[in-house]
This record gives structure tokens, sequence and C-alpha cells, in this order.
């Protein structure tokens, strides 16, 4: 394909919607790159940079860069599942990868990070050559997926239990005897939704993220009268027992968070939750149901053939006896384009950042979420 490369900038939303068009058709579209969740993180402080690439009158790839300021002193930014390219286009993706390190140069980013899409391997060497660094766990923003399981929807129903675990067809067969119910739920859930999530959180030890009071009120706002945000709570005899809220958008639905009471375990209301889920996902054209969130360290020991035990394990347990693909992500990269952080960064907080206090002061600083 012939034609004049332009690279374009955007800052507002009114002048982006050709770039959203773009990632809701895109095999590597991500709910991330699109604008509707632009608007969610605007609500907390980040703003949008769109960025694409032309060739001729087609785009070919593109990326949205989310920053904010920090304490007047500093301007992180982020990239997330991007950027994506014209498939099997590499002159593309050499293009649009270098159109956003210039990007990030021009705005001076005191913290980047890239977070390449599912099958965003081959930018490595790209990313590389323009010294990006493989970013540490010890470096914000942590939580980042990097491994997951997808089911593949494209098969029948039947197919789909017999992929599962005796023990899952079981659980889901028993919470249909004992009547539990999944609904679809709306706006009026999000708290609902919220509280679910966090008792989940508490019952595991670990603080909630996203930890905005107020954030599945905004994300509904956000997304939901696009249809990008789904909401299924699992209710027995009417009081909501687990939920689950998903992000659909190009054919994939992500399950993005969970939420359970602790209560009625032997109902087995997650098990029926998330085939509800899927099954709705295959009903409405999804072709691939995405998990996700898998410890990259149990789904490499998975892909070996060795079988987990952790204090984690019955988490990655629940998931892959559902069946499906087990996927290890691309690394996080990150740069910063002030010589002295950059210095900090790659010779003393990747290792200072190992202890938990040293981890934690750095999110703060950072204020990532």
């Amino acid at each position: 394909m012939s034609g004049r490369v332009m690279v374009v900038v955007r800052h507002e939303f009114d002048e982006s919607q050709i770039w959203d068009d773009f990632v809701s058709q895109h095999p590597e579209g991500h709910i991330e790159q699109t604008n509707t969740w632009a608007k969610l993180r605007q609500h907390y402080g980040w703003k949008p940079t769109w960025l694409w690439i032309m060739r001729g009158e087609t785009m070919i790839g593109g990326a949205m860069i989310q920053t904010r300021r920090v304490r007047r002193l500093a301007t992180i930014g982020y990239v997330e599942r991007g950027p994506i390219w014209s498939p099997g286009d590499n002159d593309a993706m050499n293009l649009v990868t270098k159109a956003l390190y210039e990007l990030a140069l021009s705005m001076r980013l005191t913290y980047f990070v890239v977070v390449p899409p599912y099958n965003g391997e081959p930018t490595y060497p790209l990313l590389q050559s323009l010294n990006f660094r493989r970013k540490p766990r010890s470096l914000p923003p942590t939580g980042i997926g990097q491994a997951t399981l997808l089911i593949d929807l494209q098969q029948d129903s039947e197919a789909l239990l017999a992929d599962m675990s005796m023990t899952k067809r079981q659980n889901i067969r028993r919470a249909i005897r004992k009547g539990v119910r999944v609904r679809i739920g709306n706006g009026d859930d999000a708290e609902l939704m919220r509280d679910l999530m966090w008792a989940g959180c508490k019952r595991r030890g670990i603080a909630p993220v996203p930890p905005q009071e107020d954030y599945f009120h905004t994300l509904w706002n956000a997304l939901g009268p696009s249809g990008r945000i789904k909401f299924f709570v699992a209710e027995i005899e009417g009081q909501p027992v687990s939920s689950a809220t998903a992000c659909v958008l190009g054919g994939v639905m992500h399950l993005w968070r969970v939420g359970w009471s602790g209560t009625h375990k032997d109902y087995n209301p997650n098990d029926l939750l998330h085939w509800e889920m899927i099954q709705w996902a295959k009903r409405n054209g999804c072709r691939v149901f995405d998990f996700m969130h898998i410890r990259p360290d149990h789904a490499r020991a998975i892909l070996r053939g060795e079988r987990v035990k952790d204090a984690y394990s019955g988490v990655t347990e629940f998931k892959t006896s559902f069946g499906g693909e087990i996927r290890l992500l691309p690394d996080l990269y990150y740069q910063s384009f002030n010589p002295l952080v950059q210095l900090a960064l790659a010779f003393g907080a990747e290792r200072l950042g190992d202890t938990s206090v040293c981890r934690n002061a750095l999110i703060r600083v950072f204020s990532w979420n």
C-alpha cells in the first residue's frame, strides 16, 4: 500500500473518534485504548493524548497515551495495550513505535510505561533500541496482567462444557439446582459491585484496586451507555452473593473485576456466575472470553506441565478448571526523559524497590491510581 505517511496528534475527544473506531475494529484493540476509558480516567486526573499514523487515507497504527501531573514536580504517562498497528505490517509497527517515542520525548515525561498488546513481542527490539528498559515488578504500575486464560467462544456450548473439569460441571449443575440465579446489572448496581469486590479483597487481605469509592459509578457512567461494560450479579433467593464486571470490545469479553460476599460457598455461586458470563458473551457475538489475570509464575508452571500449590493456587485452579488456553503476555517497558530520574531508576529504584517500604513509596510518589 502506497501513500504519503503522516503522524497525527490530537488532544480533544471530539477529534479522536476515528481512533476509537480503529481500536474497536482491531484484533488487538483493548478497552483501555478507547475514548470511553479515557473519559473514565480523566475523572481521576489523567489526560489523554491520541497519536496515529495515516498512510494516504488509511490509518495504519497508533496509541493513546494517558498522562498526569504529580505534585507539580513531574509528569507520568502510560500506554495500556498499545501501540497497535495493521496486522502483519512491520513498517507500520516501526513507524508508530518511533512516533510514540518522539511524542513522549516532546512531552518530557518523567516516567513513561508501555504495556504492549497481547501479541506485542515484536516491539521488544525497537523499544530497547529507543532506550526503554523492561519494567521490574518493583516499579509502578502494579497489578498489570502478564498472563491470562483465553476461552475460544467459537466452539459450541457442549464443547465448552466438555473442556471444563468434571468438578466444574458438577458445581454449575449444583448451583442451578440450588436456585442460584445470575442477572445482568445496571448503573443502580454500581455500589453493590464495589461492596462485593471490597468484601472479597478484605477477606484475602489485600487493598482494593481501584480504591476510589465512586469508581464503579464513574465506570458505569463512562462506559455503560456504549455497552462496553457489563455488570453480572449472582443471587440466592434475591440476595446478591457474588458479582463480576466485564468489558466488551471487538468480539472479546474481558473479565475485569469480581466480588464475593464469602457466603453460600456450598451453593457454588461463582462457578455459575462465570459460566453465565461465558454464555452471554457467546450469545452476543464475542469470539473470546479473557480472564485477564493469571499469576505469571503459575502460568509458566502450568505450561511446563507442573501443578501449582501455594497461597494463590486456589484462584488459578478456579479459573483454569473452565478450560481454555494459558497465554503469557508481553513484558512492560519503561523510560524516563529526565536524565537524573532515568539514572536513579536504572541504578537505584530497581533494586531498592524490591523492599515493600520502597515499593509503596514509589507507588505513592507516582500516584498511579
